[in-house]
């Protein structure tokens, strides 16, 4: 069964994002995308790791010099608190591109213990497999979740600047259609945690590239000084790929929550430079069964045995579930 967010009365609070801890590891999560059983998502933070300064404590990533050994621990923390097998967490090789993998249960990766399997370079994984969790990884990047209600598709995306004016989140989206059919009013999204436009200083070859990617009227650049220097808002960038999308903007959040503001919560590594860890964005679709075990938990008295609901057929949890997430 996968490990539950110790603070439910949060996704009845109407915060954009909140915190809350899965296995005592601090995490963040979007309510909104919490009202759905079969859904799970995190946004992991700095913190409840054994990494050593400058990547003190809960750095996930292998490629930034931190000491193996640790990284690795801290993998396998989150594998325990997911109650996953490592096996069952999907990475990728980004690249500051725009391409999108998608991820199927039988991928072959080079996972071993504490390792997670690799999808290969790109920087957006997408499936609609039970069980299998897809992980970003980022210090500064704008993770966007996405998640078909009807479909049951996610995706997770890392988007930098080169992903953002490559489009890589519209990318994302059309492959959603394509391959599954998906509707712009059906997918939810969710814009996490990354360098806000408070504190994204970029120079004239950005802006121009800004400028190329997106119309008059519509650039997400401001405060221009007078070397041609200007601020860059990745949030509302991504926000508008899905809004040419035609998703609604009822169906978009953004954390507004800035990883160079929050050092004692985030890593940045336009702050703190190439010496900084990776904290990790995930989504995953869950199981009927324990979905349908969270769902039944939600309604019924505590002490009420759900055990042979839960064995019913997966056709009887799709009929649940059809029923509590499409209105």
């Amino acid at each position: 069964m996968f490990a539950l967010f110790t603070a439910e009365t949060d996704c009845q609070s109407g915060k954009k994002i909140s915190s809350s801890k899965i296995d005592d590891l601090p995490v963040f999560f979007f309510p909104g995308l919490s009202a759905y059983p079969e859904l799970f998502h995190f946004i992991t933070t700095r913190e409840g790791g054994c990494s050593k300064i400058p990547f003190q404590t809960f750095n996930l990533a292998l490629h930034v010099g931190d000491k193996r050994e640790d990284v690795l621990q801290n993998r396998s923390r989150l594998a325990r608190s997911l109650h996953l097998s490592p096996q069952k967490i999907i990475t990728s090789n980004q690249v500051h591109g725009t391409q999108i993998s998608r991820v199927a249960q039988d991928i072959k990766g080079n996972a071993t213990e504490n390792h997670f399997q690799s999808a290969g370079e790109c920087d957006g994984l997408i499936t609609d497999q039970r069980d299998l969790c897809l992980l970003v990884f980022i210090a500064d990047c704008v993770p966007v979740f996405l998640f078909d209600r009807r479909k049951k598709v996610i995706a997770v995306i890392h988007a930098g600047w080169k992903g953002t004016i490559g489009k890589i989140t519209q990318n994302a989206v059309q492959q959603m259609k394509s391959a599954w059919g998906c509707k712009p009013q059906d997918i939810l999204c969710a814009i996490g945690p990354s360098i806000g436009p408070c504190c994204y200083q970029v120079g004239p070859e950005v802006i121009s590239r800004v400028k190329k990617a997106f119309p008059a009227g519509e650039r997400p650049i401001h405060s221009i000084t007078s070397d041609g220097k200007g601020y860059f808002n990745l949030w509302q960038a991504n926000k508008i790929q899905l809004l040419h999308c035609q998703i609604p903007d009822d169906n978009i959040v953004v954390a507004d929550l800035c990883t160079y503001c929050h050092p004692d919560i985030f890593f940045s590594n336009r702050r703190e430079g190439r010496a900084t860890g990776r904290f990790a964005a995930g989504i995953l679709l869950r199981s009927y069964q324990a979905a349908c075990g969270l769902f039944i938990r939600k309604i019924l008295p505590v002490d009420f045995d759900h055990t042979d609901i839960c064995r019913e057929n997966n056709e009887h949890f799709r009929k649940i579930f059809w029923i509590r997430t499409v209105p």
